[in-house]
């Protein structure tokens, strides 16, 4: 077998350094996403704003439910702000989340942070990827706000649901929509929260599941539905 003469490895080795440095950059490179918000919390604040890029925009949203979607260009993160007392600053940053990898359709919840610590910025943020992909229609989303685990009996099955964390289960619904049982407990079978819940075959339900509310026993579990 002949080996590459030298001219031929000169050409060659440059070629495979663009090859490979071009497929690291693509791997690395962010995508411009879209994002809706659902504020969990009344906001102190008559005005929010979002870093587009090197724009800031209004940011939309509608009390109660998810906001329509906003464009993102290509960044790791996303940055909330509002009116700066001091007229010579036009924005403060008042709220950040890094942007979710892999997806390009992300939903944020934020909430006011009341016990934030004295340099923690006001709003907290937290991200979930939004495409149909992970959360297809059809489907319930429950998503344990609380620092502790718990268990979820759902459509006569039971699974565990870590503190922060998302699982997605999807159901063979009819069009006309079913009832579904739904029932939360402590990982010592102390009943915590239930109902039954409804959906159709072309919607998405999230259930989002708090510590109780002052002077309540039950979790506080709220709905939203696509």
């Amino acid at each position: 077998m002949k080996t590459p003469s030298h001219s031929v490895l000169c050409v060659l080795l440059p070629l495979l350094v663009f090859v490979s440095s071009s497929s690291a950059e693509d791997q690395n490179k962010t995508v411009s996403v879209t994002f809706s918000v659902i504020p969990l919390s009344s906001m102190p604040y008559a005005k929010m704003y979002y870093r587009d890029g090197e724009e800031v925009k209004k940011l939309e949203m509608r009390k109660g439910r998810r906001s329509a979607p906003h464009k993102l260009s290509p960044s790791e993160f996303l940055e909330l702000y509002t009116d700066h007392p001091d007229p010579e600053q036009q924005y403060r940053l008042i709220g950040k989340a890094p942007v979710i990898a892999g997806t390009n359709k992300i939903l944020f919840f934020f909430w006011e942070n009341e016990a934030r610590k004295p340099k923690a910025l006001p709003i907290r943020l937290y991200g979930i990827d939004d495409s149909t992909s992970t959360f297809p229609d059809g489907s319930f989303r429950f998503v344990n706000f609380i620092n502790a685990p718990l268990v979820i009996e759902f459509n006569k099955k039971r699974f565990g649901l870590e503190a922060r964390q998302s699982v997605v289960r999807k159901l063979n619904l009819p069009e006309e929509g079913e009832f579904t049982p739904f029932v939360v407990k402590d990982r010592e079978g102390y009943l915590l929260g239930g109902t039954r819940l409804f959906s159709h075959a072309s919607s998405r339900e999230l259930v989002l599941i708090f510590p109780p509310k002052k002077g309540k026993k039950r979790l506080d579990i709220r709905y939203f539905s696509d």
